[in-house]
């Protein structure tokens, strides 16, 4: 039976299946070798029990949770990329899927495309990539837009030969959604105001039957008036890991209208930046989600 979130089928297998517990290239610890093999006879209404393991000699072992982890994925990456190739029965992978979602596994909170890159990222370490690079890239800053941390680094990412040290950005929600606070106060009270004095509506179902007309004033009002193109980001500094956050967009159309001389023009997707703690200049690039220092001067 397939993972819930894709779709297609695993054909059970007619006899006892035994699974390796994947591992992430050849040179791993012997310990990442081990087989576990598991029982195919299992009664529905056990499927809600602890997923277990046997040891060589048949007893029941108990499985850590990066283990469970583990073997899921194994089990996705063995069925997309081999052909429909089932690790486990139907019955085992869903008291294994069952037993990951009750211990809060963060896997099963993955979307479609973290798993497809957590899967392409294991595959490329096999020496069997599933994706060529501008795919596995295009999906990567894809996941990064939208703020996986399946997808972000956590250390910075230097060339030795220019000294450009890269960092991941990461989209701040909370602030970003901060701006657009002005159009939904603004737009909610012109509204109660208006519903109030003509129809004479109590200010509270005012508020809930404007909920969704404010909603598209807000947008409207914080993209084209108040903030062009606005996006909040934050990173560390690629050279002192302090937190920086940088502001795309414009307020007011002070920059497009050319107010401040030196920044005149529409936003742009890379701007300047200066870490308030070591003082480094940095390139923010919104198209790729990344900050980085300015090349060594030789």
């Amino acid at each position: 039976m397939l993972p819930s979130r894709m779709t297609g089928s695993v054909q059970a297998q007619p006899r006892a299946a035994v699974a390796q517990l994947p591992t992430w290239n050849e040179r791993s610890s012997p310990a990442a070798h081990f087989r576990m093999q598991v029982e195919e006879d299992i009664k529905a209404e056990d499927i809600y029990n602890d997923f277990m393991g046997l040891d060589e000699s048949g007893a029941s072992v108990p499985l850590g949770l990066d283990e469970k982890e583990k073997l899921y994925l194994e089990c996705l990456d063995s069925f997309y990329n081999e052909g429909g190739k089932a690790v486990l029965p139907d019955n085992k992978y869903e008291q294994l899927k069952v037993d990951l979602e009750f211990s809060e596994s963060r896997i099963m909170t993955y979307s479609r495309d973290e798993i497809r890159y957590l899967l392409a990222n294991k595959r490329y370490k096999m020496g069997k990539p599933v994706l060529s690079d501008d795919e596995y890239n295009a999906l990567r800053l894809q996941l990064k837009k939208l703020g996986s941390a399946v997808a972000m680094h956590d250390t910075p990412t230097c060339d030795v030969v220019s000294g450009v040290c890269k960092m991941d950005m990461r989209v701040d929600k909370g602030k970003t959604r901060l701006l657009y606070l002005p159009g939904w106060a603004g737009g909610l009270l012109v509204f109660s105001e208006i519903s109030f004095w003509t129809l004479h509506l109590d200010p509270l179902l005012s508020i809930l039957l404007g909920v969704v007309p404010v909603y598209f004033f807000a947008d409207f009002f914080t993209t084209k008036i108040f903030a062009q193109q606005p996006l909040v980001v934050t990173s560390p500094c690629p050279k002192c890991s302090a937190l920086i956050t940088v502001y795309f967009g414009d307020l007011l159309s002070v920059q497009t209208d050319g107010i401040i001389p030196k920044a005149a023009g529409p936003p742009q997707p890379q701007i300047e930046a200066i870490c308030g703690s070591c003082k480094e200049t940095l390139i923010a690039d919104r198209d790729n989600m990344i900050i980085a220092t300015l090349p060594m001067k030789k």
